[in-house]
């Protein structure tokens, strides 16, 4: 298998961290991405949605999506599932979702400021997103204490939003958020805890 990843991207981190939890690693070749955001970039060539992470099997089919590709490497896993089939499923993915809303309302704030001049940046809508970001937090911090420190697909990707929030904290404002200082605490444990949150921790590519 290949995947098309990037070394901060919390969604391609969510694929990783799923991926050594289950001792995964060693067959998938990651086919690091410059900048996602660059059209000439090769991995535009793989993938129509030009996003990543992009799994490609090694039957040749390609895979597109965190948490399909994510659930697809959990699947090869055995019994030890990172997505519940009893009835804690629903709670599992509602964390999920929290935290997957957080990162998709962030994601488009991070581009523009990188990619456009300040001139251009729509700062009303970054208001509106920061706020949705500040409701969301309380409801993120409550549903991951529910968890404790148990591994599953929704603290993983808890702590991935957390920390990459964190990571990009001069273009988020992250430590404005309500409950970031103890979601930032219980992030640090979990990656104490789990060898595969620890591993995968954002960092800029040289």
């Amino acid at each position: 298998m290949k995947l098309w990843s990037s070394t901060t991207s919390p969604f391609v981190r969510k694929v990783r961290a799923v991926a050594a939890h289950h001792g995964l690693s060693g067959q998938i070749g990651l086919l690091t991405v410059k900048s996602s955001f660059d059209p000439a970039s090769p991995h535009n060539q793989d993938n129509p949605l030009g996003r990543v992470p992009a799994l490609q099997l090694d039957s040749g089919e390609w895979l597109y999506g965190s948490t399909l590709i994510a659930e697809y490497l959990d699947s090869l896993g055995g019994a030890e599932t990172l997505f519940p089939k009893d009835g804690r499923r629903w709670r599992v993915l509602a964390l999920h979702s929290l935290a997957e809303g957080l990162l998709e309302n962030t994601i488009p704030i991070i581009a523009e400021k990188m990619l456009r001049p300040e001139n251009e940046w729509w700062t009303s809508r970054y208001a509106q997103l920061q706020a949705r970001n500040a409701k969301t937090m309380p409801a993120l911090f409550e549903a991951a204490k529910a968890f404790g420190f148990e591994l599953n697909i929704g603290t993983i990707n808890a702590v991935c939003a957390v920390q990459f929030l964190l990571f990009r904290s001069n273009l988020t404002e992250a430590g404005k958020l309500p409950h970031m200082q103890e979601l930032q605490v219980w992030a640090e444990e979990m990656c104490k805890r789990y060898e595969c949150l620890e591993s995968t921790k954002p960092y800029a590519a040289a």
